[in-house]
């Protein structure tokens, strides 16, 4: 949703003035930088099962080095199919370990069912969402729409984690059971129907893109 926009190029222009010359100083690679993102993210997954609060700034931290990678590769002239393909694959695995710690968080407080079905939904949608871009690709297609891709997942994933607890001490004091982790449940419905619609509208753009040259 957010490729192309201002706000986009305006975030990418604060890493490439602010942080990534220190980066540069520091002499860190974009492979560590990736590396460094998934021993995060393991890190959120595990804050996730315990602690919202924690797992969202994590998650955000996470995200963060995600884009960071890209651009010391960029301004080091160190991008390589290496390391854009080491970059891919731990990127679904870092997701993988977010959701697995949100799934073992309602497990513990015995919402079992139906945030499970959730989750593999998301996760169903978000790999769904990589795939028909990386096949899109692979057939010369340009493929990057869509409203949840992964850095709107990762920003919606951290902001409900951050409000999960304030939302569940404003339940608490009007006793409203139904509210509690609100935060944390309106995320993942939004999520499991915002990937698989988004890799839904993928698949019928590319559709229609390859039949207007067939």
């Amino acid at each position: 949703m957010l490729k192309g926009t201002i706000i986009e190029s305006g975030y990418y222009k604060i890493l490439e003035t602010f942080i990534v010359p220190r980066l540069m100083e520091w002499k860190l690679t974009p492979d560590t930088i990736t590396i460094g993102g998934l021993l995060l993210s393991m890190l959120a997954g595990l804050a996730f099962a315990f602690l919202p609060l924690l797992g969202g700034f994590l998650t955000l931290l996470a995200g963060l080095l995600d884009t960071l990678d890209g651009s010391l590769a960029r301004a080091t002239g160190q991008s390589r199919k290496f390391g854009a393909f080491l970059d891919s694959v731990i990127d679904r695995y870092t997701e993988f370990i977010i959701y697995l710690g949100i799934w073992f968080y309602f497990y513990r407080g015995d919402d079992r069912t139906p945030y499970s079905l959730l989750i593999l939904l998301i996760l169903f949608g978000s790999l769904m969402v990589s795939y028909t871009r990386a096949r899109a690709e692979g057939l010369g297609e340009r493929c990057l729409g869509g409203a949840f891709q992964r850095g709107e997942r990762i920003v919606l994933l951290g902001a409900a984690g951050i409000l999960n607890p304030l939302v569940n001490l404003f339940a608490a004091g009007l006793a409203a059971a139904w509210a509690m982790n609100l935060a944390l449940k309106s995320a993942l419905v939004l999520l499991a129907f915002g990937t698989n619609l988004t890799a839904l509208w993928r698949f019928l753009h590319v559709l229609n893109q390859l039949r207007k040259k067939a």
